[in-house]
């Protein structure tokens, strides 16, 4: 038998822990950008979509749902609500790959935890295709950054089950995890899955509960990152 054959492989080293983030949400202002979507697709139906009507729905990872609701909010009885999400959807992915501009909060703090060997994942309700082109616009596919691309068009989302899934997937159940969150939904859900959250609510969601959350600021230079990251790192 070789020495190549008897020499035992080398044992992969895992990362002690993992900051998820919601990548339209946190890594840009991608709910901003859905809120003016949305509205320009239904001021043609005569819809009025003002921020006190959208925060009502508009923490739905895609417009199909937000739209869908928001018609019936209305009043209105609109037979084309999928094709208004379908135009909606068209603006989005033109400001993921043309007009997103990153956070550099965020960019500082994946920085920050990969020089700890803080794995970093972002999470993704649309397919891996815009997601992926949207990480190339914000500069993140050269930092090291993972994705969960889900393409979803579930009106909650990511639910318990979709990050528990995750976890169980990737073999992360009992590495201690940091989530990134903009929503209440984000972070019932990954409080549930067992990680310590810090939201950062946006006009949005900013009225929203956020009990269990470690930090809720608003926005992540409000704190140093060492702060965060001490969350749960054990350097």
């Amino acid at each position: 038998m070789s020495e190549a054959e008897t020499k035992p492989a080398a044992k992969k080293i895992m990362p002690r822990e993992v900051l998820f983030f919601e990548l339209e949400y946190i890594a840009t202002e991608g709910r901003q950008a859905m809120f003016d979507a949305v509205k320009q697709v239904l001021a043609a139906k005569h819809v009025e979509v003002t921020p006190a009507s959208f925060s009502r729905f508009g923490t739905a990872p895609r417009p199909a749902q937000v739209i869908q609701s928001l018609i019936q909010a209305s009043g209105k009885n609109l037979t084309t609500a999928d094709q208004l999400a379908v135009q909606a959807e068209s603006e989005l992915k033109k400001f993921f790959e043309e007009k997103a501009v990153p956070n550099k909060e965020m960019l500082a703090l994946i920085k920050a935890a990969r020089e700890k060997n803080i794995q970093v994942v972002a999470i993704s309700a649309w397919s891996e295709e815009t997601a992926k082109a949207l990480m190339q616009k914000l500069g993140l596919d050269g930092l090291g950054v993972e994705l969960e691309a889900f393409d979803s068009n579930d009106p909650v989302f990511p639910r318990a089950d979709h990050w528990l899934r995750m976890l169980k997937n990737r073999g992360q159940e009992t590495i201690p995890l940091i989530a990134i969150v903009s929503s209440q939904t984000a972070c019932k859900g990954a409080l549930t899955a067992g990680a310590t959250c810090v939201a950062v609510p946006d006009a949005y969601t900013n009225y929203e509960d956020f009990s269990g959350a470690k930090l809720v600021l608003e926005s992540l230079g409000e704190v140093p990152v060492k702060e965060i990251l001490d969350l749960v790192s054990r350097q």
